[in-house]
C-alpha cells in the first residue's frame, strides 16, 4: 500500500531509505539464504562480477586467476581495465595488465601467474590476499570492527613472510578472520563467493576513507520491465556514500516508481549507475493524479480514503472494508449467514495439464460477489499469459468458523493447487506436501504470471506476503493462498 508514499518523499533525503534487495537481478543459484548472497548481489551490482550464464553466478565455482584480477581491476583499477580492454586485450589479459599499470601486481612479485603460470589456474587464499591487501587504503578502518590475530591461524608457519605480512594486513582490518578450524586455508582455492566477499570488505573499507568525496557519475534511469531509457543519460557530481534512493527521488520521471538497487549508495568503484523504474500501475498512476489535485486544492487529504485507486493496492484499507462490508471500518462478517448472503459463484478458465499437455478447461469457486469481476480478470489473465499455467484445483469462499481471522471466511482468499503449494512454518509442512517451482509444474514461483497478476489486481501471494521473500527454508509461507486483504 502506498499511502505513506507522499508523506516521506520529503524526508528521503535525511532518511537515506534503503532500495529494496529483492529487486536486484536474481540467480537461481544464488537463494538469499547464502551465506555470500549480500557481497554477490552487491558486486554484481556494481559490475564488478557476471553471472555464468543461464540464470547461474556460481557462488562455489572455483575462482581462477584471469576471474580474481578481473574482478579486482574492475573494483579498484576500474580506468585501467578500460583502458587494457581498448587495446584489444581479452578479458582475463586485461584484468592482469590493469592490475600491472595500477600497481597493485609487480612483475617480479613470486606469484604463479607472474612466474609463468596460466591466467586459466586456480588463485589461492594467500596469493589473493597479496593483492587484497595492497588495496586497503591508509588509515582505513576495521570491517565489522572485529580484527583477527593472523599470528593465531593453525598454518601461519605454512605460509612465508611475504605471504604472512599481507594475510596479517586483512586480518588486522577484519578482512579475514579464518575458518572455523582456526586455520586461514592458504593453500586453498578460492571460490567465486569467497572473493566476492573479500572484493566487496576491502571496498568498503576504501568507501569509508573516501566518504563524502565529491566524483561525477554518469546516472542512468531505465524502465524496470524493458530495460529502455526512460530519460538521456545524465551527468550528475555526487559524494561517495550517497544513497541511491536520494538520487532516484532527484530525478523520478513522472507515473514511475524506483525499484531499487541492491547497490545502496555511492562507491569509488563505481561511475554510472543505471536506476531502475518500474511503470505505475494504474491504480498509482491514479493516486499520483488525487495529489495533484490536492497541490492545486481541487481535492483535499480528508478526502484520500474514499479514492477506487486504493482498492487496487495490496493490504487492507478502508476503501477496500467499504467496497467489502458497507463500512469503512468493517474487516470482517459477523456471521457465516452474512457471509454467505454475499459469495456468487464464478465460472473462470484455467488450462489443465494431462501426460504433459495443456488443454483449456474451466472450474468453478465461490468468491465474495463484489470481487467476482475482478477475480474473472485474473484468472483470465492467467489463462492468456504466454505462461499457461496449469491449475487442478482452486478453492475460495469457506466459513472456518465464527472465531477464525482468515479471508477465506469473507470470500476475499484463494488457493490454487493445494498439495504442490504447501503452508510451512520455521521448516514443518502444516498443509500440502512441497513447493518446488521450476520443478513442479503446478508450483507457483515468485516470478510466475499468476503471483505477477494477482499483485497486479492488489492481491498479496501467501509466499511472501509475511516474509522478507519466498524463501521457503525459514519463516511462515503459504504458497498456494492469495488474499485481497493480505491476510
Amino acid at each position: 500500500m502506498r499511502i505513506w508514499k507522499r508523506v516521506c518523499a520529503l524526508a528521503l533525503a535525511a532518511l537515506l531509505v534503503l532500495p529494496a534487495a529483492a529487486s536486484a537481478q536474481s540467480y537461481t543459484d544464488l537463494p538469499v539464504s547464502h551465506w555470500a548472497y549480500d557481497d554477490m548481489t552487491q558486486a554484481a551490482d556494481l559490475g564488478i562480477i557476471q553471472g555464468v550464464g543461464n540464470g547461474r553466478i556460481d557462488p562455489s565455482g572455483t575462482l581462477s586467476w584471469g576471474q580474481f584480477l578481473t574482478m579486482f581491476a574492475r573494483t579498484f583499477a576500474p580506468g585501467e581495465y578500460a583502458a587494457a580492454l581498448s587495446t584489444g586485450l581479452a578479458w582475463d589479459q586485461a584484468g592482469l595488465q590493469a592490475a600491472l599499470y595500477a600497481g597493485y601486481l609487480d612483475s617480479g612479485d613470486p606469484l604463479p601467474v607472474l612466474q609463468g603460470g596460466s591466467l586459466s589456474d586456480p588463485v589461492s587464499r594467500q596469493d589473493a590476499a597479496i593483492i587484497l591487501s595492497r588495496a586497503l587504503p591508509e588509515n582505513a578502518g576495521v570491517y565489522g570492527w572485529q580484527p583477527a590475530n593472523a599470528a593465531s591461524f593453525t598454518d601461519w608457519n605454512q605460509m612465508d613472510p611475504f605471504h604472512q605480512a599481507a594475510v596479517s594486513a586483512l586480518a588486522d582490518h577484519g578482512v579475514v578472520s579464518g575458518r572455523t578450524d582456526g586455520s586461514f586455508g592458504c593453500a586453498d582455492t578460492i571460490q567465486r563467493s569467497d572473493g566476492a566477499v573479500l572484493l566487496m570488505r576491502v571496498l568498503s573499507l576504501v568507501d569509508q576513507v573516501h566518504y563524502g568525496e565529491q566524483k561525477m557519475v554518469t546516472v542512468r534511469v531505465v524502465d524496470q520491465t524493458t530495460g529502455q531509457s526512460i530519460l538521456p543519460d545524465q551527468q550528475m557530481n555526487v559524494s561517495v556514500g550517497d544513497s541511491l534512493s536520494y538520487l532516484a527521488y532527484q530525478v523520478e520521471p513522472g507515473y514511475y516508481n524506483y525499484d531499487g538497487s541492491y547497490v545502496t549508495s555511492i562507491s569509488t568503484a563505481c561511475d554510472i549507475y543505471t536506476l531502475a523504474f518500474a511503470p505505475m500501475t494504474q491504480a498509482e498512476i491514479q493516486e499520483a493524479q488525487f495529489w495533484e489535485k490536492v497541490d492545486r486544492g481541487e481535492a483535499s487529504y480528508d478526502d484520500y480514503w474514499t479514492q477506487d485507486f486504493l482498492l487496487g493496492y495490496q493490504g487492507e484499507n478502508p476503501r477496500k472494508y467499504l467496497l467489502l462490508f458497507g463500512s469503512q471500518d468493517k474487516r470482517r462478517f459477523s456471521s457465516k449467514e452474512d457471509a454467505e448472503a454475499a459469495m456468487t459463484t464464478i465460472t473462470v478458465p484455467v488450462w489443465k495439464l494431462s501426460n504433459g499437455v495443456k488443454t483449456p478447461s474451466t472450474m468453478s469457486l465461490t468468491v465474495h460477489a463484489a470481487l467476482a469481476q475482478d477475480v474473472t480478470e485474473i484468472f483470465t489473465e492467467i489463462y492468456n499469459d504466454p505462461e499457461q499455467f496449469p491449475i487442478h484445483d482452486v478453492g475460495g469462499y469457506s466459513w472456518r468458523g465464527d472465531s477464525a481471522t482468515g479471508e477465506h471466511n469473507c470470500g476475499t482468499a484463494i488457493d490454487i493447487n493445494a498439495n504442490e503449494n504447501c503452508q510451512i512454518r520455521d521448516g514443518q509442512v502444516l498443509a500440502g506436501s512441497h513447493w518446488t517451482p521450476g520443478t513442479d509444474p503446478y508450483s507457483i514461483g515468485p516470478d510466475s504470471s499468476v503471483v505477477r497478476i494477482f499483485a497486479e489486481h492488489g492481491w498479496s501471494w501467501g509466499g511472501d506476503a509475511w516474509e522478507w521473500d519466498s524463501d521457503i527454508s525459514y519463516g511462515y509461507h503459504d504458497y498456494m493462498h492469495f488474499s485481497y486483504m493480505g491476510g
